[in-house]
């Protein structure tokens, strides 16, 4: 009887535990619904042609050239694209076109409702990562953490959205970080497919991909579980990539020459005008200017309009060194010490409003601390949790630094600066003692 009644006991605990976390996880559902919710109003009443009259998300409407992309999607065109008069079918990685597609055809067309999928979808993964971690207080450190994460209303704004790579970049960069700092056996196995997707969804963070890939294939970790697995996915994934674009266009992308629109958008950070806008004005209204850099008589191919972008962005380079160097002042400036809005629009009289963006205060300022510590800590251990994190700030930024950068490009580093004070010199020296 006694037997028959600890048994009991256990699973009364058992069922206690589990229904304690349901009620937990309803809590953190309703909360991120109504997050979604509020969002959506707001966005829609900001951006009022990204939905119809019933709410639908108009795909077409979504900037960053992705517009177009999204409506020959819906047609049944794939990823085709038209600039410059000439069908472009690798202008863009391919991977947020094809998520928001896949949910707008088989979940729904509602804009709040694909919001919410997509974000409800990516905290649950942060959440269970989060507990997974080897704390005590498991809840309260989750709860805690998820606030620090997400406390900053710019960078929450970004992560929400869905009109942008950094929608879901965030949560890659968020969940590769957390994953590598935790002790998951098989978390390379798990770093392997993010990083595959990263690769997938933006051109320029090659240099992170690969540099980490490289490092976890041949750093000796104590839990070797996948950890060359990044390296082989990530190679797969680049002959996947480089076949469809031989199969499209004749040409094998590869490396820096991943997509076919990049020297067109590195040419506003090489002109002589950049310096003077940026980081105030949107390197974007040069566009227009750019466009009609293009010669007539050029060849009407993808990689050819690549190329000569790109030639005129080193000549501009190599006869103006000086204004590089002042380019990339202007952008470390913007990552460290601009508070202001950045990269803004004329309004319809024409003037630039350059508001200045309060949740840039903490962003900034926890950042430079971030910056700190971590190349103190690399300097005084090279282990591989320093190692790692010198890398993936590195990496991150060092495309931006060669184009230019945006406040909202650096959002998923200064929530990743934020976790990690808290969790290292917070929580690890302060409150484990007394939880």
């Amino acid at each position: 009887m006694k037997f028959l009644t600890n048994i009991q006991n256990t699973i009364n605990k058992i069922d206690t535990n589990f229904r304690n976390l349901f009620y937990m996880y309803l809590i953190f559902v309703i909360s991120v619904f109504i997050v979604c919710f509020i969002f959506s109003i707001l966005f829609i009443e900001k951006y009022p042609n990204i939905v119809d009259e019933n709410n639908r998300f108009i795909l077409s409407n979504i900037g960053f050239n992705f517009g177009e992309i999204m409506s020959n999607l819906q047609k049944g065109n794939g990823l085709k694209a038209t600039y410059f008069d000439t069908n472009y079918f690798v202008s863009r990685m391919p991977l947020l076109p094809l998520t928001l597609n896949f949910l707008y055809n088989h979940v729904s067309e509602n804009f709040f409702i694909i919001i919410f999928i997509k974000n409800i979808f990516f905290l649950t993964i942060i959440l269970l990562i989060l507990y997974n971690y080897e704390i005590k207080q498991k809840l309260f450190f989750t709860f805690i953490s998820l606030i620090i994460l997400l406390y900053n209303p710019h960078n929450l704004v970004t992560t929400l959205s869905f009109n942008f790579e950094e929608s879901l970049l965030n949560y890659f960069i968020i969940i590769l970080f957390l994953l590598f700092f935790s002790e998951l056996n098989y978390k390379f196995l798990f770093i392997s497919f993010i990083i595959s997707l990263i690769f997938f969804l933006k051109s320029s963070m090659v240099f992170l991909c690969f540099g980490l890939s490289i490092f976890f294939f041949l750093y000796n970790f104590k839990k070797k579980n996948f950890s060359k697995f990044p390296f082989f996915m990530l190679i797969l994934s680049s002959l996947i990539w480089g076949g469809y674009s031989f199969h499209k266009t004749g040409f094998f992308a590869y490396g820096t020459k991943l997509v076919s629109f990049n020297s067109f958008t590195l040419n506003h950070a090489y002109n002589d005008k950049f310096n003077l806008i940026y980081p105030k004005i949107s390197p974007d209204t040069l566009s227009t200017e750019i466009v009609n850099k293009l010669p007539k008589n050029i060849t009407k191919n993808e990689w050819k309009i690549n190329d000569y972008y790109f030639e005129i962005s080193m000549d501009y380079l190599k006869s103006n060194p000086d204004e590089f160097l002042k380019g990339l002042i202007k952008k470390i400036q913007v990552v460290f010490f601009y508070f202001h809005k950045d990269s803004q629009f004329p309004n319809n009289k024409g003037e630039v409003l350059n508001d200045f963006r309060f949740s840039s205060i903490p962003n900034k300022i926890f950042f430079i601390i971030f910056v700190f510590m971590i190349i103190r800590n690399f300097i005084l251990e090279r282990s591989s949790k320093n190692i790692f994190i010198m890398l993936f700030t590195s990496l991150y930024f060092f495309p931006y630094m060669v184009g230019f950068i945006y406040t909202r490009h650096a959002t998923s580093l200064y929530m990743i600066a934020t976790f990690y004070l808290f969790y290292e010199y917070i929580y690890k020296k302060r409150l484990k003692n007394y939880l």
